[in-house]
């Protein structure tokens, strides 16, 4: 027997549906899904965001009344998301906590329970965010299969039909029951009539076992049935109010079916243990992957981070308001109640739902009702990130190592002399800034591309650079790799960068009482003038790079800056990683050795990138057991998206670090404004 169980996801704020139509889609849509559930007595997990069932309760309070019902006596499965459906992975960690508990609090108002099932988001994973489900107390969690399968193809085919354990960070674990991403569109195709019963129960027997399992026979949306969202031009055309009528028929068929039973999501986590093929602790993510989503490659993270209509102008509003409200408390008094209300609207902002398919009335209001609310906390005290990195203390997960990253002075190698001067001396190709802890070297040439970093107290070689044009021996590979720059690449049109010979002016200065010495400029391109300014620190190992695109639009394009290309000779591939937070509050760790990892390249023809990397408080970390690079950036200035790209080639690797302020796909083909500013750090770290 096959036991099958249904998951209908509920989201009135579907990017694609104005909000006249809300009431329109709860009679078409959720009353059927219900009567489903009630009447029928097929066993139905109902999950929606608190935002959905806090307006639908405004809509429709009978509705409500009826699923309070249902839920309550056990006739429908209650499976919670939060109060936004946003992106767990691209939100700090605090947020996701807020976002949790913000639901829990609407389920218990309106429902009179708490989800002890939650469902992750868009299907957006990371192991960061299994700490912020269990900080509330979910008993497990909802995942895709799919994805992660592909990404490890060491599991077994066996452990999609019962539940296992996602391992997040730091020891943290909780149970997961697993979506399917081709059941769920198969079950889509058959209720919008492109395939008979005959092709569904086909399919569902091709899980049939002579051993007991569990599938996810549906786990996805509800409003494409009966209803039209008007994502797509290719969404099939709805002659007449069929399709509940055509699941309600394949429910029944289902029922009188002996070879499956229909249960409930949570009835897999009463499965007795299967030996080898049951609760193993799973890392659902990869370096390859890092944040897993559902559905086909080109439905990768990329799209609610860099693309829409324009995700990182409101991302880097979003962290400019959680900047300012992230260390203020909520004890009950008027003001602190008033930071709770920002904290809800903050989540709402942050909802996927505006960074796609999002029409443009919907657009307009939302942009200034992010925009009115950044003019409304103004008064509120900021605690936005300062240039001046915070000490740092990582354990590298497998590789026996401890880095340090010194707030003031690398603790290693004492024996180096601190008596280097601090000087600038250069010609007519190289320019060269030296300190006690950092000597750079940056191409007049090439719009000041940095030609070697060297952190000397860490390493006596360069960390990070530009690699000549024939080291590689792969013919993909024979180009010169660059440090610092900038690249702009546009469908048909010539590629931009900042590579031209550049006029430049030297300066010294002081950020907060620490003193650097500094250069910089303006690179003319064909999309408008690129300005550079380079600070070299001198009493820490550190490196600031500021780049101000002075351009009147950001054209639709793959657009990345702050490329950081690391020198081969002087790291360990063994043990090479990289590490973030990827909306959770502890480091994500990924080995590199024998991994192909190319976050930057396109995922199809029109989606010019496949992943990327939360990078959730503005770092990403990336080195060997001995000796590591730290790139800080600041979200709240710009929410870039950091991506990661390594292969092992002869003579030995070829591994950078990019951040990129713009992809696209079918949400984004149309430029926004400009100007646009990014700054980031480069820190070296050490073993303690």
């Amino acid at each position: 027997m096959l036991k099958l169980y249904s998951i209908f996801h509920l989201n009135l704020a579907y990017s694609s549906i104005s909000e006249s139509k809300r009431k329109e889609v709860i009679e078409r849509c959720f009353w059927p899904l219900l009567s489903l559930a009630t009447e029928s007595r097929v066993p139905l997990a109902i999950e929606l965001p608190g935002y959905t069932l806090e307006v639908a309760s405004q809509l429709d309070a009978g509705w409500t009344e009826e699923l309070r019902k249902a839920v309550r006596s056990g006739s429908v499965e209650l499976v919670g998301a939060g109060y936004a459906q946003l992106i767990g992975p691209l939100v700090p960690a605090e947020i996701n906590v807020w976002n949790l508990e913000l639901g829990e609090e609407i389920y218990r108002s309106l429902l009179g329970v708490t989800p002890r099932v939650w469902y992750v988001n868009e299907q957006s994973y990371s192991a960061g965010i299994v700490e912020d489900y269990i900080s509330i107390g979910a008993r497990a969690i909802i995942m895709e299969w799919n994805n992660p399968r592909t990404l490890h193809q060491e599991w077994s085919d066996e452990y999609r039909y019962y539940p296992q354990v996602a391992a997040g960070t730091n020891g943290s674990r909780i149970p997961v029951i697993w979506n399917d991403s081709i059941s769920f569109q198969k079950f889509q195709r058959y209720a919008h009539g492109d395939i008979e019963t005959s092709d569904l129960l086909a399919y569902l027997a091709t899980h049939l076992s002579e051993k007991g399992r569990y599938h996810c026979l549906y786990g996805n949306d509800a409003e494409i049935f009966d209803f039209r969202p008007g994502r797509f031009k290719t969404e099939p055309e709805l002659e007449r109010p069929i399709e509940w009528s055509r699941i309600a028929s394949l429910y029944g068929r289902l029922q009188s079916d002996p070879r499956f039973q229909l249960i409930f999501p949570s009835d897999v986590l009463k499965s007795p243990p299967v030996p080898s093929a049951s609760y193993l602790p799973l890392s659902l993510e990869s370096a390859v992957q890092p944040i897993t989503v559902k559905k086909q490659p080109k439905y990768n993270v990329t799209r609610w981070s860099v693309t829409g209509r324009n995700s990182l102008y409101v991302n880097t509003l979003c962290h400019r308001l959680y900047q300012r409200i992230k260390s203020k408390s909520t004890t009950g008094s008027p003001a602190d109640r008033e930071i709770q209300a920002i904290r809800k609207r903050l989540c709402y902002l942050w909802s996927s739902d505006f960074r796609t398919h999002i029409t443009a009335e919907r657009w307009d209001s939302f942009v200034a009702e992010a925009e009115g609310m950044l003019r409304e906390t103004e008064h509120v005290n900021t605690s936005e990130q300062k240039s001046k990195p915070h000490s740092l203390t990582i354990a590298l997960n497998g590789l026996g190592a401890t880095l340090f990253l010194a707030g003031q002075k690398a603790r290693v190698n004492r024996s180096v002399s601190s008596a280097r001067a601090c000087e600038i001396s250069g010609d007519e190709s190289f320019l060269r800034i030296s300190t006690p802890f950092v000597a750079a070297v940056f191409n007049l040439k090439r719009g000041l591309a940095i030609q070697s970093l060297i952190f000397p107290k860490l390493h006596p070689g360069a960390l990070a650079g530009t690699i000549q044009h024939g080291y590689f021996e792969d013919i993909a590979l024979s180009a010169d790799w660059y440090t610092g720059n900038t690249v702009l690449q546009r469908p048909g049109k010539s590629q931009v960068t900042d590579l031209a010979p550049a006029n430049v002016e030297t300066m010294a200065g002081s950020n907060d009482g620490e003193a650097w010495l500094g250069v910089s400029t303006v690179i003319p391109t064909e999309a408008g003038a690129v300005k550079k300014l380079f600070k070299v620190y001198k009493s820490r190992p550190q490196i600031d790079l500021d780049y101000t695109f002075q351009w009147s639009t950001i054209p639709a394009g793959s657009f990345k800056t702050a490329f950081v290309t690391l020198i081969p000779e002087s790291y360990d591939l063994p043990s090479l990683f990289f590490a973030t937070h990827n909306g959770g509050s502890t480091l994500e760790v990924f080995k590199l050795h024998g991994q192909s990892v190319a976050h930057n390249a396109p995922a199809s023809s029109v989606v010019t990138a496949s992943s990327g990397l939360g990078a959730t408080e503005g770092i990403v970390i990336i080195g060997d057991a001995r000796k590591a690079l730290a790139i800080r950036f600041d979200p709240s200035v710009c929410a870039s998206m950091p991506m990661v790209a390594f292969r092992e080639s002869a003579p030995s690797f070829f591994a950078r670090i990019m951040f990129s302020c713009g992809e696209l796909d079918e949400s984004r083909t149309e430029e926004v404004p400009g100007p646009l500013r990014f700054n980031c750090s480069i820190a070296g770290m050490g073993r303690q």
